[in-house]
This record gives C-alpha cells, sequence and structure tokens, in this order.
C-alpha cells in the first residue's frame, strides 16, 4: 500500500474514533440525565403530599375494618367485669395483622421525613378516634332502657342506672382503649416521640374530657335535686372518678407536651368542679334539714329516721370529700376547703339536733320525748366517731361535737329519770311520825309505788332503744337510784310489821331488777 492509501486509512480510523468517543459521551449524559430525573421523580414522590397521604389512608382503613375484633374483645370484657381477662393494653395491636401495622409505620415516616408531623397526626387522630367512637357506639346499644316514667321523675332509679352506665363505660375507654391506643401510637410512631405524644393526645384528649365532664354532669344533677337519697349518690360518682383518674395519671404523667391544655390539667379542674358540687350538696343538705316537716320515726316511733338519713348521706359525702381531696397531690387552695368542709359539717350536726329536739317536744309523755333524743344523739355520735376514725385529716375538729353529744345525751338522761321515776321514789321516802301512823302510810305508799311500777314498766318495756350499751346506761342509771331506796322502805316496812311485810310486799329486788332488764325492748 502507498504511502498516500496508509494516510488516508489512518484518518478515516481517527476519525470513526472520534465519533465513537462522542457517542459514549452522549449515552453518559443521558444515562445521567435519566438518573436525575428518576430521583426527582422519586424526591417529588416523598415530598409531595398528595402522592404520600392516599397510602396513609389507605393502611388506616384497612386496619379500621378490624374494629369488629376490637368490639368483640370489648364484650368479652363486660361479660367478666374483670381486668385480668384482657390484655388490655394489646388490644388493637393483637386484632391487626402485624404487616399492616409495618406498613402504616413506614406511610408515617415518610410523611413525618417529608415534613408533614401535623398533616400526619390529624389524619392518624381522624381515624383512630372514629373507631373508638364506634366501639362506645357499640356500648350505648347494649345500655338497657329505663321507662319513660323513669326518666321523666329522675329518681333513685334513674341516677343509680347513670351512674352505673357511665362507670361501665368510663373503664371501657380508660382501662381498655386509651391504654390500647397508647400501644398502638408507640409502635407507628417509632423514633418520633413528640410527633407521637402529640398523636396520642389527639386521639385520646376528647375522650377523657368526655369521661371527666361526664362525671362532673352526673355530681352536678345530683348536688341540685332535693332527695336526700340522691345525695349520698355523689360518693359512687367521686369514687368512680378517683379510681379512673389514677389510670387516667399512668397513661398520661407528668404535665405533657401540650402545656396547659394537658389531660392533666383536665383531671385537676373536673376535680375542683367535683368538690364544689360536693359543696353544694353540704348546702342543699342543710336546706333539706330545715323543710323537713313531717318525722318520720320507726322503732315504736322513737327512732327519728332523719337522723338515720342525714348521718348515713353525711357519711357518704365524707367518703367522697376524702376520694375528691386526695386523689390528687394538695394544689394552691391549701388546707382552707377542708376547714370549710369541716365547719359545714358542724353545722349540720346541730341544726339536725335542734330538728330533733324540737320534734321531741311534740310528745305527750316528756320521758318518751328523752328517749326519743337519746336515740338520735347516740347514732350521731357513733357516726360521727366512725368518721373521725377513717377521715380524720378532713374532719379534724370533730371531739367538741362528740363532746357535745355527750353532754346532750347525759342531760336527756337526767330529764328522763326526773319524768318517769322521781314521783314514783318520792313514794318510798318514809316521813317519820308515831307506829300506827307511819305503818299505814307505808302500806298506802307500797300500794301506789306497785301500781305505778307495773304501769311505767309495761308502758316503757314497748320503747326502744336501739343500741344496747346505751340501753344498759338507761337501766342502770335508774337501778342506781331505784333499788337502794325501794331495799331501804322494805326494810322499814318489816322493822315495823316483821313477817307481816310480805302480805304487802309484791316485787323484790331480783323482780324489780327483772322488770328493768325488760325496758326498751320494744316489746320483746
Amino acid at each position: 500500500m502507498d504511502s498516500n492509501s496508509q494516510e488516508a486509512v489512518q484518518v478515516n480510523s481517527g476519525s470513526q474514533m472520534d465519533v465513537d468517543s462522542q457517542e459514549q459521551e452522549d449515552m453518559q449524559v443521558d444515562s445521567e440525565e435519566a438518573v436525575q430525573q428518576a430521583d426527582s421523580e422519586s424526591q417529588e414522590a416523598k415530598t409531595d403530599i398528595s402522592l404520600i397521604m392516599p397510602k396513609l389512608t389507605a393502611y388506616m382503613e384497612v386496619i379500621r375494618t378490624n374494629n369488629s375484633t376490637v368490639i368483640n374483645k370489648i364484650r368479652n370484657y363486660l361479660l367478666y367485669i374483670r381486668a385480668e381477662e384482657i390484655d388490655a393494653s394489646n388490644l388493637v395491636i393483637n386484632a391487626i395483622h402485624p404487616d399492616m401495622i409495618d406498613n402504616l409505620q413506614e406511610a408515617v415516616k415518610l410523611m413525618i421525613d417529608a415534613g408533614f408531623d401535623k398533616e400526619c397526626c390529624n389524619e392518624y387522630s381522624k381515624f383512630r378516634m372514629a373507631c373508638i367512637t364506634s366501639c362506645l357506639s357499640y356500648l350505648k346499644g347494649l345500655q338497657p332502657n329505663l321507662e319513660s316514667r323513669e326518666i321523666a321523675k329522675k329518681g333513685t332509679k334513674f341516677f343509680d342506672h347513670e351512674i352505673r352506665e357511665w362507670t361501665k363505660v368510663s373503664n371501657v375507654i380508660v382501662r381498655v382503649l386509651l391504654p390500647s391506643e397508647r400501644t398502638l401510637c408507640e409502635r407507628v410512631f417509632l423514633g418520633y416521640t413528640e410527633t407521637m405524644n402529640l398523636a396520642l393526645m389527639e386521639v385520646c384528649r376528647p375522650f377523657v374530657i368526655r369521661v371527666l365532664d361526664s362525671a362532673v354532669n352526673q355530681a352536678v344533677e345530683l348536688a341540685h335535686s332535693n332527695k336526700i337519697e340522691l345525695f349520698s349518690m355523689i360518693s359512687r360518682v367521686i369514687k368512680a372518678f378517683h379510681d379512673l383518674i389514677q389510670e387516667i395519671e399512668w397513661l398520661f404523667p407528668g404535665p405533657g407536651p401540650l402545656g396547659d391544655y394537658s389531660i392533666r390539667n383536665e383531671y385537676i379542674n373536673t376535680r375542683k368542679r367535683l368538690r364544689k358540687a360536693t359543696m353544694d350538696i353540704l348546702e342543699r343538705l342543710e336546706d333539706w334539714i330545715c323543710n323537713e316537716n313531717e318525722m318520720t320515726c320507726f322503732y315504736g316511733g322513737l327512732y327519728p329516721i332523719i337522723s338515720w338519713d342525714v348521718m348515713n348521706c353525711l357519711g357518704e359525702i365524707c367518703e367522697a370529700w376524702t376520694a375528691i381531696s386526695f386523689s390528687m397531690v394538695a394544689d394552691e387552695e391549701g388546707t382552707a376547703p377542708c376547714s370549710s368542709f369541716s365547719d359545714q359539717f358542724n353545722r349540720i350536726i346541730e341544726m339536725l339536733n335542734s330538728h330533733v329536739e324540737i320534734e321531741s317536744k311534740k310528745y305527750t309523755d316528756p320521758a318518751e320525748g328523752c328517749i326519743f333524743m337519746m336515740n338520735s344523739q347516740r347514732y350521731i355520735q357513733q357516726k360521727i366517731i366512725e368518721f373521725q376514725s377513717k377521715m380524720s385529716t378532713i374532719l379534724p375538729t370533730l371531739n367538741g361535737a362528740i363532746d357535745e353529744n355527750n353532754a346532750m345525751v347525759r342531760q336527756n338522761l337526767e330529764d328522763y329519770r326526773r319524768s318517769s321515776w322521781v314521783e314514783v321514789i318520792g313514794l318510798l321516802k318514809h316521813r317519820g311520825g308515831d307506829e300506827p301512823n307511819a305503818v299505814e302510810s307505808m302500806k298506802e305508799s307500797l300500794k301506789l309505788f306497785n301500781v305505778k311500777l307495773k304501769e311505767i314498766c309495761r308502758v316503757q318495756s314497748t320503747w326502744f332503744v336501739l343500741d344496747e350499751e346505751l340501753r344498759k346506761e338507761i337501766r342502770e342509771s335508774i337501778e342506781e337510784i331505784l333499788l337502794p331506796n325501794y331495799g331501804i322502805f322494805i326494810g322499814k316496812l318489816q322493822n315495823f310489821l316483821g313477817s307481816d311485810a310480805d302480805k304487802y310486799v309484791e316485787y323484790s329486788l331480783y323482780d324489780i331488777d327483772a322488770l328493768l332488764n325488760d325496758l326498751f325492748r320494744g316489746g320483746n
């Protein structure tokens, strides 16, 4: 090949290499642009909420279809009414396939990483609140229906039903549904604690408020009634509230991420409102005592039901006050509320004693009125001692009330002895004189004594003293003035008449003691 031909081949070969090199460069550029475009599209998919949200919504919707399993678990819980029968904290998770939770967790991660924390929380809380609402609607369908007339008159049966159903639903919310929601939230928002707290609060807060507001509504409605049998029901509401608060505090410890809008602040405010409702009931109880004109009694008419009702009502209110006072640590109000409660408690005791004393004056036999008063005072005293032993911190000033009631019992006992026995014992007083006149006078006095003793014991054996210790005190107080005087009188008569005195002696000391032993037993 000549030199010209070789040069031509070399030129052509070089040109071809330049063309191939250019083509490779062009293909590399196209490839890089394709990768960049793909990355751009992928990044857009990760940052475009319209592309991410449907995935989250779809996964939430799939999980919601498992709500029937949750409802069945709740039904089993209600059948047994025992928390240990159900794994409450895992109730929702156990009803969902693990893959579904993983998918939801991935969708949540995409949204949060793309900066859509708030939108994610809103969507999540919307679906979970709908699931809880569905469960509660099922519970409502299980509630027994009251007759319309019971609803209209809003009496004991109505409130008993309302409190029972509120307690049942509240327990399901606080002990079953909310712990389960916390577990699910912790799993789905794993690694995103702040967002998890926000989502959990959005889901749970409305239902906690529902429980707390219902407690207040029940208490306020009871406080606005004018029936003593309804006043005492507030203890059931507040005891249930106290138990629920312990569960809520465990679920949501500390102030929480929402500051003044935290769940803790909600139940602190609820506690204050319940405490006010309790004080309102004490005021209503005062009004009820003042307006109670018909004094109903039992045990032979000598035991005022008002004392029984008021003291038992006070017992329930004291238990409610104790629960509401110690359901949380003391707040800024300090000890003033307890002092106010104690003062009002003492005022009610005074009003009750005054009311019963007015009624006691209506008895034609003053001695019967004294027994009526002593029955009431002893029961009041026993209940005060019982209250103070259980609730000394909220009733620190009751020693004065106990001493006052003791003094009133002693005074009424003295009045009773004077009314029933002074005249009888006066017949046993020997006034001296010459023997024939003295003997005749003693015979006549003994005859009258026997008649009066028999009549007093006949009548007063039908009277009733409920407290055995009080019955013993009254009987012993009679014995200590009657038996010595009778013994002295019979001894003097025997000195005058010798064995002939037995003709006039109808009762021995043992016979009188037996008669006295039958007093105040209601005829038994």
